[in-house]
This record gives C-alpha cells, structure tokens and sequence, in this order.
C-alpha cells in the first residue's frame, strides 16, 4: 500500500504503517485537543462537525435554547449573590442609587442592585478622639496653654457623608474655635483651678450646638480638660497661687470640721446653761416664797414680843454667820482687849491628833469622815444653846 494512498489515517487521525503496523504515540498534540473542545461546544449549542450538522443533528434548537438558559441561569445567580452583603450590629449602611440617597440600614443582611446601587457602611458606635488645643488669652489679658480631648461618635450616617466634605476637620475646627471663645471669656485663674469643670461644660455645649446647626452627623459624648498651664516665664508664681489655693480649702475644710465639732458641744453647753438658770430661777423663788412664809409667822410673835423676836432674830444672825467662818473674836464690855479664837487650827490640830491615834471601832469609810466634824458639830450645839421664848429670865442690853 502507498504512503499517499487515501484512508491512510485510523479512528484517532493517525497515519497508519503500509505493513499494518501502527504509529508510535508521541506527546500529546495541543491543537488537537484544542479541536476537540471546539466539536464539543458546536454539540452543545446544536452544531455538528465542520458545521455542517445542524441539518443532520436532531434537535438544534432545543439544545441551543437549553446552552443560553443555563448560560442565563448562572449569570442571574451570579448577580443575585454579589449584591448581598451584612451589616455588622455596631455599623449602618448608606445606600445610593446612581449617586442619590435611597436609604439606612441597620444590622442584618442586606442586597442591592450591582452596578446600579452602592453602599457606604459606617461604624456608628464607634467612639474617636481628638484634642486640640493651643496657646490663647484670657479675659484679664494672660497667655494660658490649653488643650481639651473631645470624643465623639457618628448619630446619623445620612448627614455625615453628605452634608460636610470632611466632617473630622469641621469638627476640630469648631472645637479650637469653641475653646478660645470660652477662655476668652474666663480668666486664667479659672482655666488653672477653679472653673475647669464649668468651662469643660460651656466648650461642650457650644461644639454641639454648632455640629447640630451644621447637620455634620456627629454627637458629642465627652469632653473634658486636659493639661492646661501658664506660660514658663510667669509658672513659679503661679504654682505658688494654686498652692495658696489649696492651702485655702484645706483650712476651710478644716474650719468646717471644727465647727461641726464644737457647734454640738456649744448648743448643749447652752442648753445646760438655761437649764440650770431656770433650776436657780425656781429655787430663787422658792427660797423667797419659804422667808416670806417665816416672815408671816414671825410678825405675830414679834408683835406681841418686840424685844424678844429681835434677841432671837440676832441670835440667828450669829449662828449663821458663826457657823460658816472659822475665826470667831470676843469682845469685852469695858475692855479694849479683842480676844481671837484660832478654831480654824485649833480644828485643824484636832483632826490630826485623831488621825494619828488608832481607830478601836472603825465603821466604814463614813465614820472617817465624819469624825473630823465632830468639833465643829459640837461647837455649834454650844452656839444653839440660847434663850427662848419660853425663858422666863431673858438676857437685856443696855439702854434697850
């Protein structure tokens, strides 16, 4: 058989051996296999070999129609699955259609329109801060550094990417502008001590305020003061003041400690005052209640006895006056010798020499302290020896 005779090729388009021996396989033909990729799709879409088999194949529409629908079909899944997306719990979604507005979303799952709809996803729970801050003046004409950390969050999403083109910026601009118009007005000693807390609060209102009047989307939710200082030149006199003012509290807090502990102590003092005025007040009158009584009994006997009511009433007046003094002096009619009794140490003496002797019949503690009273006693039972009413002799005076 001829080399160049026709039907040379087999099954696979090998050449076949005139002596019925087959070719060898060798690596594997690219275009071959490119080829056979091509026959596979023209079947698939309905076309047969070389192209010419749509008239011999037995249903080329019906393949092709089902190639295009599952063409159709993966294409519209594919869509479907790229718009879907999830908001997370602490974020909100901003969709657009063509650039506009169309909505807010909250946390979930979510889809929209590839290549018709966009998204923009916003942390809204999300806290950031910013501290600005420089050198200003103050009401009284001082330079003070000053600086404030302001935290802040996004409230509405919507406004926040459409009304300002760089909210961040806006808000640190109106924060600068917002301290210096508030030290503006305080003076330095009120940026350092006194008034921190009331500035804090005034730069807060007055950064919201501003942010809601530019509808910026952002909320406030702390501020507070950070490191605020004197200028180096005027800082020794100044650390003196604050220390003054510390000085101040300390004092005051201790004054008031003091007066919560002897305000009590005064208040019963005084009612322990009142107290006992009004006792004396009661006794006072009693006492006077008790000798204008005597004096009631008194009147009838002396009116019927004159010289002997004023004996015993000047008898009285001794005893009183004997009995609460120890000097006692003695006058002598016709004498010019003043005789003096010392019973003070004569009482004195007495109580010693009875100290020293031993006690036979001791009855307690009462009986040492009442033996020492017994001169006293005895001498004044010798005084309440006198002339009474009943006396039938009674003492006279000369010239009575």
């Amino acid at each position: 058989m001829s080399w160049n005779e026709p039907g040379d090729r087999d099954d696979k388009g090998k050449k076949k051996d005139p002596w019925g021996r087959q070719e060898e396989e060798g690596p594997p033909n690219i275009d071959e296999a490119l080829r056979q990729l091509h026959r596979k799709l023209r079947s698939v879409f309905g076309q047969g070999d070389g192209g010419a088999g749509i008239g011999n194949t037995g249903k080329p529409a019906s393949s092709r129609a089902f190639g295009f629908t599952l063409i159709g079909v993966i294409a519209l899944l594919a869509y479907v699955i790229s718009g879907i997306y999830v908001v997370e719990p602490p974020e909100e979604a901003v969709v657009l259609r063509f650039g506009r507005y169309v909505g807010t979303y909250g946390p979930g799952p979510h889809w929209i329109a590839p290549f018709i709809e966009t998204k923009e996803v916003l942390n809204v729970q999300e806290v950031k801060t910013i501290k600005p801050g420089g050198l200003m003046l103050t009401k009284d004409e001082n330079i003070v550094s000053a600086e404030i950390a302001v935290q802040y969050r996004i409230n509405n999403a919507k406004d926040y990417l459409f009304n300002l083109v760089d909210p961040a910026k806006s808000l640190k601009d109106v924060s600068e502008s917002a301290l210096r118009a508030v030290v503006g007005q305080s003076t330095l000693n009120e940026v350092l001590t006194s008034g921190r807390s009331e500035i804090s609060a005034e730069i807060r209102r007055q950064i919201q305020t501003n942010l809601n009047n530019y509808q910026s989307g952002l909320e406030i939710s702390d501020l507070a003061m950070q490191q605020t200082k004197a200028p180096e030149q005027v800082k020794p006199a100044f650390d003196d003041a604050i220390k003054a003012q510390q000085d101040e509290e300390r004092l005051v807090n201790e004054a008031e400690a003091y007066a919560r502990k002897i305000i009590p102590i005064a208040e019963g003092r005084a009612k322990r005052t009142f107290e006992e005025g009004r006792a004396y007040k009661e006794r006072v009158i009693l006492e006077a209640q008790g000798k204008t009584a005597k004096f009631a009994e008194i009147l009838p006997e002396y009116q019927r006895a004159p010289q002997v009511t004023r004996e015993r009433l000047f008898i009285d007046t001794l005893q009183d006056v004997y009995s609460n003094t120890p000097k006692v002096f003695v006058d002598v009619n016709g004498s010019n010798n003043v005789l003096y009794l010392p019973l003070d140490r004569l009482l004195q003496q007495r109580n010693e020499n009875l100290a020293q002797q031993p006690r036979e019949d001791d009855d307690g503690p009462q009986s040492a302290i009442d033996k020492p009273n017994q001169g006293m006693s005895s001498l004044s039972r010798n005084i309440s020896r006198r002339p009474t009413y009943e006396d039938a002799e009674r003492p006279s005076r000369n010239g009575a």
